[in-house]
C-alpha cells in the first residue's frame, strides 16, 4: 500500500489526474501491485516554493516534480529501481519532462501501517487483551 505524495507547482495543477493516473500505473507495473491500491496526495506551491539544483545529477531541470514514495520493506532494490523507471515512463508520456522528475522511496515495515477493513468491530475503551 503505498503512500505517494507529489508535491509540484501550481502550473501543473490541471494536469493532476494523468500525473495521478501515470504514478499510479507505474507502481502498478513496477511493483506488480493491484490496480485498487490507489493513496496519493498533491501539494501544489506556487513559483518560488520549490528550490532544486537545474542540473544535478547530470540532468537539465527546467521545472521539478517531487515523488516521495512511502512503501513496505518488502521490495527488492531491483524492483524499486523497476517501478521508479516506470513511473518515469509513464510521466513523460503524458508530458512530463523527465529530468524535472525527483522520486524519493522511504521504507517502514507491515506493522507501521494501519488500514480498518469495513467491518471491523471496534475495540472498546479500556480493554485489553
Amino acid at each position: 500500500m503505498p503512500l505517494v505524495r507529489i508535491d509540484a507547482h501550481d502550473t501543473l495543477a490541471d494536469q493532476r489526474p494523468q500525473i495521478s493516473a501515470a504514478i499510479h500505473r507505474g507502481l502498478v507495473s513496477g511493483l506488480e501491485m493491484t490496480p485498487d491500491d490507489l493513496f496519493q496526495i498533491f501539494r501544489l506551491h506556487p513559483r518560488g516554493d520549490l528550490f532544486y539544483t537545474t542540473t544535478f545529477p547530470n540532468a537539465e531541470r527546467t521545472d521539478i516534480v517531487y515523488i516521495q514514495i512511502l512503501l513496505a520493506r518488502i521490495y527488492t532494490p531491483e524492483v524499486k529501481q523497476r517501478a521508479c523507471r516506470a513511473i518515469v515512463d509513464e510521466l513523460a508520456a503524458v508530458g512530463l519532462k523527465r529530468d524535472n522528475i525527483l522520486i524519493a522511496l522511504t521504507e517502514n515495515d507491515g506493522s507501521d501501517w494501519y488500514a480498518p477493513e469495513k467491518d471491523e468491530a471496534p475495540v472498546a475503551a479500556g480493554v485489553t487483551e
